[in-house]
């Protein structure tokens, strides 16, 4: 071999072991294990075997160490008297020092690390066999190559009282790791500033909650910092899913295995009165990080108070909830800002690529991967495994089907802060992932109360379980989050129970006219089993749908509290076709939203008394009702577009106006005074051609615009 070259990887495994003892048991499992993880595993082969005489590997085994990323040995019994497994070796340690820096795992099987340093016991036997009738040199090679993978500590795993299953699990681990290094992109910088909040706090005991959302790198982080310090201090502990240890060990076992004796004592209750006054040479520094922390009061419970420990000491606590870390006391809470672009686009490259930056080709696709994943390494980590090595048209295609339907593997993840939260606050999330994303936090606020939540309340709270965030005063959620949303709320119309309908193959057999509905896709079987009293909110993107509407499609939805009909597109208007008229709209309607309205009015048995936001771009209304209506909680209303409104008196009974948006309602003859619209903000007039005389705008009312835009 020629150690100066450097040859491309193409394969990620390549396993060293003899063929005696565990080449068709525990080797087929570690393989079978690895390419469930769609990583490439090449095995020696036994037709490969080096006959008695013949000092060098075949070319195939060869290409098949050069060409691989890791090489696992499995060092068994009876590793040593097996000639081809020992030539393999050496030539695997050969390229570890080469260019390539091959990583090498020893894996113990059923033997002491000791054992093959020292080439004992069977070991021993092997090499006196292997004196008597190999050269000198070929002898001195095998034992220095045993000894090297003796003393590679990292990755170093053995199997000692522990299962084959468990050994192929931290095998699996292991190489997975190193294959996709989450903790290797961006981890500095982030170590760094954890050390610099501790570095600030007094000499006391230093505290920091590390705070985010599922799969952002709390765990690395934290895990890399301990790593990093653990040295500085006398009993360095890590407790990764403390709640899971919590539940399976108890208070009391946990606290035998992770803390000292000095703090133990302290703990006792029948001591702790005598041991106030510990002597301070039996002083002793813990490191303690309790990581994926749920219930703050298994968390207090477990540490029992900061006051136990010694001066120096550092406690770490990592969770989902800023609230856990805010009740367990912590001093800094670090909120972990998740990947920059150019981390994202370099851990997505590295993981299904192998390279740190995509070529020309992969560019594309890899750009779309790292937007949708939004900053988080365990979804570029997963998308980057689940499209490893595709071509970048496969790739984009897998990618897509991927979005359409997010596997439960990664759902589930994210899925757990979900299930923690009260009835009314699962209510808030939905309503976010179905309806809100990306608005302002005023506009959900005035919704949400309408819909008599306490928003206030509800979108902190999942601001803190980490479920949303407030980013330049809009409410945001990542996108596998909101995946999550869509994927409960497409199971509850699955089994009958939907409330927020998304879906326009839910949505359509609803609302499409019964004597039209046979000459389409969709017919009476396609309705399902929703109980359209139950309905909560429908959501429908309509560019690409052309249906007429039932003039009744929404007297029964006595509990509709949210209707939006829109277009993505703002070249295709949405296509429903109400020709024949509308009966009624539920009178529990907090927000109306409907695009290219086809009809002159709503419907007069529409009562808005609910009303919150009345949206209805591009319509055809010429007026909103015939007759006037109790409009008190009515806070923004846009009918922008509108060509032919030409009278919106109406608005004199909204006191509690906020917002109105008129702009390109060219038929629009006069607009009424709005002196006793105390809380208006925005009016907008802009191309409102046909009004001659303006009102008189108040100076507080800001975006104030009209023909001409003399009126600013």
């Amino acid at each position: 071999m020629s150690s100066s070259s450097k040859v491309k990887p193409i394969h990620d495994v390549f396993i060293v072991s003899s063929c005696d003892d565990t080449r068709y048991s525990f080797v087929s499992h570690l393989s079978a294990a690895l390419k469930r993880l769609n990583i490439t595993v090449i095995e020696e082969d036994d037709k490969n075997l080096l006959p008695e005489t013949k000092p060098y590997l075949p070319k195939k085994t060869r290409l098949a160490i050069e060409r691989s990323k890791i090489c696992v040995v499995i060092l068994s019994e009876n590793f040593a008297f097996s000639k081809h497994s020992l030539t393999t070796l050496v030539e695997v340690i050969e390229w570890r020092h080469g260019k390539a820096g091959t990583t090498v795992v020893p894996v113990f099987y059923g033997v002491d690390r000791s054992v093959v340093e020292q080439q004992i016991g069977k070991f021993g036997e092997a090499f006196a066999k292997h004196d008597t009738c190999e050269p000198k040199d070929r002898v001195t090679e095998w034992k220095n190559a045993l000894m090297e993978a003796a003393h590679i500590k990292e990755g170093l795993i053995s199997n000692n009282e522990s299962s084959d299953l468990k050994l192929v699990e931290d095998i699996v681990s292991y190489v997975h790791e190193r294959l996709f290094p989450t903790d290797k992109i961006g981890i500095k910088s982030r170590v760094l500033k954890i050390e610099n909040l501790l570095s600030k706090q007094p000499w006391v005991v230093r505290s920091i909650g590390i705070w985010g959302m599922a799969g952002i790198g709390k765990t690395t982080i934290a895990k890399a910092a301990f790593d990093q310090m653990k040295g500085n201090y006398k009993s360095p502990h890590f407790i990764p899913n403390f709640e899971k240890e919590f539940e399976k060990e108890g208070m009391y076992r946990l606290r035998e295995k992770h803390l000292p004796s000095n703090v133990k004592e302290k703990l006792d209750i029948n001591r702790c009165i005598t041991n106030q006054s510990q002597d301070k040479s039996h002083e002793e520094s813990v490191f303690l990080v309790l990581d994926d922390v749920r219930n703050p009061i298994n968390a207090e419970s477990f540490l029992g108070g900061f006051e136990w420990f010694d001066p120096g000491s550092v406690i770490i606590i990592t969770s989902r909830d800023k609230q856990v870390l805010v009740q367990c006391r912590m001093v800094e809470i670090y909120e972990v800002d998740g990947l920059d672009n150019v981390e994202s686009l370099k851990l997505f490259s590295r993981c299904a690529l192998g390279e740190s930056q995509p070529e020309e080709g992969h560019l594309r696709v890899s750009n779309m991967v790292v937007e949708y994943a939004n900053k988080n390494p365990k979804a570029l980590s997963y998308y980057g495994k689940e499209l490893k090595d595709k071509k970048p048209e496969e790739m984009e295609i897998a990618f897509l089907q991927l979005k359409l339907n997010p596997p439960a593997e990664i759902l589930e993840v994210f899925k757990s802060s979900y299930d923690e939260l009260s009835d009314d606050e699962k209510k808030i999330f939905l309503d976010v992932a179905c309806f809100f994303k990306g608005d302002t936090v005023d506009r959900v606020m005035q919704i949400l109360d309408g819909c008599g939540f306490f928003p206030c309340i509800g979108i902190d709270y999942l601001v803190e379980k980490s479920l949303v965030t407030i980013c330049e005063n809009r409410v945001e959620m990542h996108n596998l989050i909101q995946d999550v949303g869509k994927e409960i709320l497409n199971k509850e119309v699955l089994v009958g129970m939907g409330r927020r309908l998304c879906d326009f193959k839910s949505i359509q057999p609803i609302l499409e006219d019964e004597e039209t509905k046979a000459n389409g896709k969709y017919n009476e079987s396609n309705k399902g089993t929703l109980d359209v009293e139950d309905i909560e909110s429908i959501l429908l993107e309509a560019s690409c749908l052309s249906f007429i509407v039932d003039p009744k499609a929404f007297q029964d939805m006595c509990n509709l509290r949210m209707l939006k009909i829109y277009s993505s597109d703002p070249k295709n208007r949405p296509g429903l076709d109400f020709r024949k008229g509308l009966v009624s709209l539920p009178c529990e309607l907090r927000l109306l939203h409907c695009e290219n309205y086809s009809l002159r009015t709503l419907p007069e048995d529409f009562d808005p008394d609910n009303l919150v936001e009345l949206n209805m771009p591009c319509s055809q209304l010429e007026e909103l009702w015939e007759e006037s209506k109790n409009l008190k909680s009515l806070k923004a209303i846009s009918l922008h577009q509108s060509d032919k409104l030409v009278d919106i008196q109406e608005l004199l009974d909204a006191h509690n106006l906020e917002l109105i948006d008129l702009q390109g309602c060219t038929s629009l003859q006069s607009f009424p005074a709005i002196e006793h619209l105390y809380r208006l903000q925005v009016l907008n007039l802009c191309g409102c051609i046909g009004i001659k005389i303006f009102p008189e705008v108040p100076p507080k009312i800001k975006g104030t615009v009209s023909q001409g835009d003399e009126h600013k």
